[in-house]
């Protein structure tokens, strides 16, 4: 038990006092005698009580449990135990006055007791060690008071010998009663209108004030709007126009209410910095201007653990397929890995973001990327974008991802985590991820890029290797990647991990990830090939089931695939349970800019291609027509002129002479 220890009697032990605290102070072994200290608080002065115990007495009582150590001793005096801690420069800046610093108040106090501390040991040892500090204090010149010294000399010896154990508790000064029933006056400093301008805003004022703003508060209201509202309906005032020209709220009957200051006041102090945050400027403007609440990655130990998605929309205007002219572009949805930062998954969707752009963005999480990019036309390493596989858990954006349905035959899917509404602290990771362009001040403009929706797609599968590559992820390095020497990118932290067997990605088939999250439309099977929006696609191995040869016998079957919306370069069938991928037949003619087409240029191909066909067999009679006009006109006979003979023609007399005429005028002569 060392000096500073709290002891407390239960049951009262000799003339200790029960349940009160007291200190231990020293234990003199030579004269068998153990002294305690008692300091007194009462809220408006401090004072100290000496008790003294035999040592044998103290040493059984503490052994019986009629002393009991009350937990851990007290490094500084109860009354400076609320500053505990806090930094003395801390303190000083807080202070109105400075006077007298800390430090000079503190020295000024030692050196009160310092020739007391010097004969500490003495002192301590004494039969009177109270009569001692009494008489040292009468020395003193001028007369200093023995009740605080003796006060300052027990707080430094039992509360750990330093000198900021004579802190005076300056913090609690002012903390007062103010709502004393006999208090009518108003309180603070006048007011610049007139020393008696307003009223004192007590308690029944004060809970008139939060009732009507827990009533009146919204986040699309000012807090002047709040006021006036509780002034005219909660306290009943009105505006009223002075002689001066001034207008002021008035009471019509004379009775108190709050100025707009003592709103506030009383307003912050009833309510939590948060709440009130969260009343005047909405959840989401609340969460804004707030701290950070740690990072969705430090609840995270694999990779492929938590995947956000989200969208955004390209602000360039795309060139049209046929015109050029400017159109609008589309919307890409992306897939981001909450541990490394790493984009995992890309899909697109034309006009606004739909459920079709987040299955593209699932399905291109399951394929292999090599796979997946050569789909889109461009070639990249399987270093480059080393993921495969899907994530139990998917945090999807509300909106038209909340009408993901997930099926009962999905094993692979744990969770699936909708986000509130205009939450993007919820989606941390993925809304960090977009890629970000520069405001400028002035007359609106756009963009009219030259890349069309195939070349803009290519382009954004580039930009997610960009981001792997370079983004800065040093928030999300560990001291042990740092060691290893791993770089802080998205990439780099990705394949550490995953390197390392930490990687919660679930394998799934390319022909399910085709038949689960892929795009199905109409097409037919010609003997030729299998047609799609009149494009022709064919396979070696689709040729070899021999479907061609059998359509060839019935006529044209009509089927469905599986396509990818934004290019259709390929497409996948399934004939007789087995998935096959099929390549747009080109002719030598085909230029290289028509391979990649999305789906809707592709119908828009279509379209064009079937309303010529309509056009020409509406055009065909006229045509028709027009011709056979011609030939009248040249000739004077109609183009079908003649009659229909029944049976055969003649061989006579006269068939004879019209044939050697013929004959004569070919120059023909037998």
């Amino acid at each position: 038990m060392r000096a500073g220890s709290r002891i407390i009697a239960p049951e009262g032990f000799l003339n200790l006092v029960q349940g009160t605290v007291y200190h231990f102070l020293v234990s003199d072994g030579r004269r068998n005698r153990v002294r305690l200290v008692e300091f007194k608080d009462n809220g408006k002065s401090i004072s100290t009580h000496l008790v003294q115990l035999s040592r044998i007495y103290f040493e059984e009582a503490v052994e019986n449990g009629w002393l009991l150590e009350d937990g851990e001793a007290n490094s500084s005096p109860p009354w400076l135990i609320p500053i505990e801690g806090v930094a003395i420069d801390c303190l000083e800046d807080r202070r109105v006055s400075t006077k007298e610093s800390y430090e000079q108040k503190v020295n000024k106090r030692f050196a009160a007791i310092s020739s007391l501390i010097a004969r500490r040991d003495e002192i301590l040892g004494s039969d009177d060690p109270d009569g001692l500090i009494n008489a040292h204090a009468k020395a003193q010149r001028p007369h200093q008071n023995a009740a605080r010294i003796r006060l300052w000399f027990y707080s430094y010896v039992v509360f750990g010998q330093t000198k900021w154990s004579l802190m005076p508790p300056l913090h609690r000064i002012g903390a007062w009663n103010r709502e004393g029933p006999g208090l009518t006056k108003k309180l603070g400093r006048p007011s610049r209108k007139g020393k008696r301008h307003g009223y004192r805003c007590d308690v029944v004022m004060q809970q008139h004030i939060l009732k009507g703003f827990l009533t009146y508060k919204s986040p699309h209201k000012t807090q002047n709007k709040i006021y006036s509202e509780i002034l005219t309906k909660e306290f009943g005032c009105v505006s009223i126009k002075q002689r001066n020209s001034n207008v002021e709220y008035k009471h019509p009957k004379g009775e108190p209410f709050p100025s707009f200051a003592q709103f506030r006041y009383w307003i912050a102090k009833m309510m939590t910095a948060k709440d009130l945050r969260i009343a005047l400027k909405g959840t989401h403007g609340a969460r804004a201007k707030s701290g950070s609440e740690g990072s969705f990655a430090d609840n995270l130990i694999n990779v492929n653990q938590r995947i956000e998605f989200d969208g955004y929309n390209i602000s360039e205007k795309l060139s049209g397929l046929t015109e050029g002219s400017a159109v609008d572009s589309f919307c890409v949805v992306r897939a981001v890995c909450a541990l490394s930062g790493m984009i995992l998954g890309i899909g697109f969707s034309e006009g606004k973001e739909n459920m079709a752009a987040y299955r593209m963005a699932i399905y291109s999480m399951a394929c292999d990327k090599v796979k997946l990019c050569e789909q889109y036309g461009v070639e990249i390493s399987a270093q480059e974008w080393p993921s495969a596989g899907l994530s139990g858990d998917m945090v999807l954006d509300r909106g038209p991802a909340a009408y993901y349905e997930v099926e009962p035959e999905i094993n692979w899917l744990k969770s699936v985590e909708l986000t509130p509404v205009f939450s993007g602290q919820s989606k941390a990771s993925i809304e960090a991820s977009h890629p970000r362009k520069k405001k400028t001040l002035g007359q609106p403009s756009y963009v009219h890029s030259r890349l069309d929706f195939v070349k803009m797609a290519k382009r954004e599968i580039l930009q997610v290797l960009k981001d792997n590559k370079i983004s800065d992820a040093q928030l999300r390095m560990d001291e042990e990647m740092i060691l290893a020497g791993v770089k802080p990118t998205p990439h780099n932290i990705y394949s550490y991990w995953s390197m390392r067997g930490r990687d919660s990605s679930i394998g799934v088939p390319f022909d399910v990830a085709v038949r689960e999250f892929l795009d199905v439309r109409p097409a037919a099977i010609r003997k030729d090939g299998v047609y799609f929006y009149g494009r022709k696609y064919r396979s070696h191995a689709l040729v070899d089931t021999g479907v061609f040869d059998l359509v060839a016998q019935k006529g044209v079957i009509k089927t469905s695939v599986y396509v990818l919306v934004m290019c259709v370069r390929h497409i996948w069938i399934e004939v007789k349970g087995i998935l096959y991928e099929l390549d747009y037949v080109r002719t030598a003619r085909t230029l290289q800019g028509t391979i990649d087409i999305s789906l809707r240029e592709l119908q828009d191909i279509d379209k064009m291609r079937r309303d010529s066909a309509a056009d020409l067999r509406d055009e065909r009679p006229a045509h028709e027509q027009l011709f056979d006009d011609r030939f009248k006109q040249n000739t004077g006979e109609d183009w079908d002129a003649g009659e229909r003979i029944l049976g055969r023609p003649s061989k006579g007399g006269a068939a004879l002479r019209d044939t050697a005429d013929y004959n004569r005028f070919r120059g023909v002569t037998k």
